[in-house]
C-alpha cells in the first residue's frame, strides 16, 4: 500500500456504472482496509450499499494506479464514510493509458519566465501527462515552454512548465507534443479531474443521441 496513503484524493466509479464521482483516503488500517468519504452528487451523498463493488483510481507523482474493492460497512454522519476492502492488487497503469480527452481549446505559450512575447496555439487533446496542439511556429524538440491553460473554469488561468517532445510541420503551421515538467500533484489532479468530467459530458451526450 506504499502507493497510497491517507489525504489521497480518488476516483470512485460503482459497479458498472460509467460514473465517476470524486472522493478522498481518510485512514488506512493495519490490515488494509481503506475509510473513504462517501461520494457526493449535488450536494447529497450518493447511495452505495455493503457488498457493492467500487473502482477506485487515483495518481502520484509517480503515476496512476487503479484497484478494485468492496464494501463492508457505512458510517453515517455529518461527514459519512465508506470502509473499503481491496479485492484486486493496486495497478499501475502504463503512460500510454494516461486517459486522454480529444478537445480543440486554446492556449498561450512563451518560451521562459522573463519572456513578454506570447504566443497562441491551439490543444488537439489533452492527457494527465501531456497534450498535441498546434502552433504557428517551429519549437525545437527539447524546448521548455511555460503554457497558460483554462480549463473548465474561464476564469482561471493556470500556468504550467512542459517540454516539447515533437514537433512536425502540419499545413499552415507545426504540431508539437509537450510533456509536463516537474508538474506539482496538484496541478495534475485538476487535469485529469477536467479530462473525466469531459468524458462524462461526452457519455451522457451519446447515450441522448
Amino acid at each position: 500500500m506504499e502507493n497510497i496513503k491517507p489525504g489521497q484524493k480518488i476516483e470512485i466509479s460503482i459497479g458498472k456504472s460509467n460514473n465517476k464521482y470524486t472522493s478522498k483516503i481518510d485512514d488506512i488500517s493495519a490490515d488494509g482496509t481503506l475509510l473513504i468519504e462517501a461520494p457526493m452528487h449535488n450536494g447529497h451523498f450518493v447511495p452505495v450499499r455493503i457488498g457493492a463493488k467500487l473502482n477506485i483510481t487515483f495518481f502520484n507523482k509517480n503515476g496512476i494506479y487503479t484497484f478494485d474493492g468492496i464494501v463492508i460497512n457505512r458510517f453515517l454522519g455529518n461527514i459519512s464514510f465508506i470502509q473499503l476492502k481491496r479485492i484486486t492488487d493496486i495497478g499501475k497503469l502504463q503512460r500510454r493509458q494516461f486517459f486522454r480527452l480529444e478537445k480543440i481549446m486554446e492556449f498561450k505559450y512563451k518560451i521562459s519566465d522573463d519572456s513578454e512575447i506570447m504566443e497562441k496555439g491551439v490543444i488537439k487533446d489533452i492527457s494527465g501527462g501531456g497534450f498535441r496542439a498546434k502552433v504557428k511556429k517551429k519549437l525545437e524538440v527539447g524546448t521548455e515552454i511555460i503554457c497558460f491553460l483554462n480549463l473548465d473554469d474561464e476564469f482561471e488561468e493556470i500556468a504550467q512548465k512542459c517540454k516539447v517532445i515533437r514537433c512536425n510541420f502540419f499545413e499552415d503551421g507545426y504540431e508539437i507534443a509537450v510533456q509536463y515538467a516537474d508538474i506539482e500533484d496538484r496541478l495534475r489532479e485538476k487535469i485529469i479531474s477536467f479530462i473525466f468530467k469531459e468524458q462524462r459530458k461526452l457519455k451522457r451526450r451519446q447515450i441522448n443521441l
